[in-house]
């Protein structure tokens, strides 16, 4: 729920259900008007309609010009109810011209519609409002579906708050501030509003080749952020609601079988084709390690391997004019951009001349790590995979023994003369400095090519002396996702007290609970997760695989119901100054280890940390695996 007062005297109740929204208005005097800004958003719209198709109802639609240049292009519908009989209508267009009494059905990138009240003596007004990506009809379908039965904002708000406080209750922390339980709070709540319910309530939604098809069996999400939401945010909906996570593979599966490939960053059932690399087998391997497996694994192999193996024919230009996969819809997308020379040559030139590539380097960084989650996951789900696990190592084709950074690479072979290791030049949202970390499913290899633990430490401290730096700096960025893994490293290298104290400053100094409170884009709650898991002192570091880097809990004590079953977190020592672990036990029994598998947590199981406000640093533990061979 969500209450505030404008400075226009008029006062705003809203709260919503999983397809409508309520909203109670409270004018100054007798007289109301409400303005329905159908074009306005953070994207423009190519089309907008409105219509009052009633005494006292609204409806219209606006379709998506793109996102971030990319293709997608959804309609959203709505229809929308009032308490009251509207008393005027108009509505206006990108001309500004407001046409009385005439409904607007241009083609414009902005419009609405002005609609006048006469309100009751308590100057109230009260509006309900339905969406949908198929259809006005489902879209009024699901207003009546979901809220019909009442004008009272209490009783939905009541049923809202009900709805999550169960889903936050999945993890109940005691003890610390009242600011670290209002920013552990927020953080979860953020990590779970998406994806995006798309399936209405008659379970219709718009599949990605356009058609209208129904969801039997499963709820369709989309607004499906992959490569924001694999590191973080995917295994924490998994492990908390493996049905929902389950769902949402589903929703990229069967889009697979409806448009030919897998969505990179689906958007409002269509592909949008943003941001790098193959994030689809590290979403989904996740997903699977941390127990959401109600999914056609066989399919969703299948849709990945694909992916994995097929070249585009012809050039690629992205976004608009790619070579098509297939005559669907949405099959003007290239899966893999630059698929052939890393099948060929084990990367992807910084002079590859097939079209736009963004950030070769860091593209070859994702596709390694991805046939690493999808080798990983075709032998769990008894589905092959070697040859995708071989591949994971084509990160090392990217490091220059000449100056020890991975780097981009010519056609050639050789390194780019002169290159500079804080430009974004090859990288994506970062740049090598940033990017030579990223290697989570190796890092004993890639501290041997650095000089081995000790220097990989020196340089690893020199990198965390400012946490929240940009994509030119050679610092971390924790605000963005290139350098989330970054601090756990420290536990590769025998040095966890590292990682203790790096989680804890970028925990205690990066995130509070007010506008502006977030040290970048939350990226669909991919930073919030990042915050979750860090205030439970434990960390999904190697994506898709079923396993947690062990730091240390902010809170004396932590409950976490999920699919694997109850687990508590014990740490009476905890406090904002006492990050360092001095002893672990599960279940009594004493764990010299920084790592823990999905497996051992399952049923009822005991973790307690001794915590204290010194580093142990003579204590010796055993080191998260590595996977050099995928």
């Amino acid at each position: 729920r969500y209450r505030v007062a404008l400075g226009t005297g008029i006062e705003v109740d809203l709260t919503a259900t999983a397809r409508t929204g309520f909203a109670t208005f409270r004018f100054p005097d007798r007289t109301g008007y409400l303005a329905f800004d159908v074009g306005g958003g953070a994207t423009d719209q190519s089309s907008v309609s409105v219509t009052a198709s009633g005494p006292a109802e609204l409806q219209g639609s606006a379709t998506d010009a793109g996102f971030c240049g990319g293709p997608s292009s959804p309609t959203t519908h709505f229809a929308a109810r009032f308490d009251r009989p509207i008393a005027s209508f108009a509505s206006w267009g990108e001309d500004g011209l407001v046409q009385e009494g005439v409904a607007s059905r241009r083609t414009i990138n902005t419009g609405g519609a002005l609609l006048g009240f006469r309100l009751p003596p308590d100057r109230s007004l009260r509006v309900k409002v339905g969406v949908s990506y198929v259809s006005t009809t489902n879209a009024l379908a699901n207003l009546v579906a979901e809220s019909s039965g009442t004008w009272n904002g209490d009783v939905l708000a009541k049923q809202a708050r009900g709805r999550w406080n169960r889903a936050l209750d999945r993890i109940r922390v005691g003890g610390g501030t009242t600011l670290q339980r209002r920013t552990f709070a927020t953080a979860l709540y953020h990590s779970l509003l998406h994806p995006s319910i798309a399936s209405d309530a008659n379970g219709e939604y718009r599949g990605r080749d356009g058609a209208v098809r129904t969801a039997k069996g499963y709820t369709r999400y989309t607004n499906i952020s992959g490569w924001d939401t694999y590191r973080t945010q995917m295994p924490l909906l998994a492990l908390l609601e493996p049905r929902v996570a389950s769902d949402v593979v589903r929703s990229l599966v069967e889009g697979a079988a409806e448009s030919g490939s897998l969505a990179k960053w689906e958007l409002g059932g269509g592909e949008s084709g943003i941001m790098v690399g193959d994030p689809a087998p590290l979403l989904i391997g996740g997903a699977w390690a941390f127990g959401a497996r109600r999914f056609d694994t066989g399919a969703a192999f299948a849709a990945m391997a694909r992916a994995a193996t097929a070249v585009a024919p012809g050039p690629f230009v992205y976004p608009s004019h790619a070579t098509p996969l297939d005559g669907s819809r949405w099959g003007a997308f290239v899966r893999r951009p630059g698929l052939d020379p890393y099948l060929a040559l084990g990367y992807v030139p910084l002079d590859h001349g097939n079209g736009f590539i963004w950030g070769p380097a860091a593209t070859t960084l994702e596709y390694a790590l991805a046939d690493f989650a999808l080798g990983r996951f075709g032998r769990a789900t008894g589905h092959g995979g070697a040859e995708f696990s071989r591949r994971s190592s084509n990160w090392r084709r990217l490091f220059n023994p000449a100056t020890g950074y991975l780097e981009p690479r010519l056609a050639s072979g050789s390194f780019p003369a002169r290159y500079s290791h804080t430009v974004e030049n090859g990288f994506v949202e970062g740049n090598s400095t940033q990017y030579t970390w990223f290697v989570p499913h190796d890092v004993a290899g890639l501290s041997r090519l650095l000089g081995g633990e000790r220097a990989s430490i020196a340089r690893l401290d020199r990198f965390h002396t400012d946490l929240d730096s940009s994509h030119l700096a050679p610092h971390a960025w924790l605000g963005n996702e290139p350098s989330f893994g970054t601090p756990w490293l420290y536990l590769w290298l025998g040095a966890p007290w590292r990682t203790q104290a790096v989680v804890r400053r970028a925990v205690n100094t990066l995130f509070r609970p007010r506008p502006a409170g977030l040290p970048g884009d939350d990226d669909l709650g991919a930073l919030s997760a990042w915050y979750v898991w860090s205030a439970l002192g434990l960390y999904p570091a190697v994506p898709g695989v079923g396993g947690l880097a062990v730091g240390s809990p902010l809170f004396p004590s932590v409950t976490i119901r999920s699919g694997l079953g109850l687990l508590r977190i014990e740490a009476p020592a905890a406090r904002s100054d006492r990050p360092y672990v001095h002893g672990l036990t599960l279940d009594g029994r004493s764990k010299a280890t920084t790592w823990l598998s999905v497996s051992s947590l399952r049923g009822r199981r005991t973790l307690r940390f001794d915590l204290r406000a010194d580093p142990a640093r003579g204590r010796v533990t055993a080191r998260p695996p590595s996977f050099p061979r995928g």
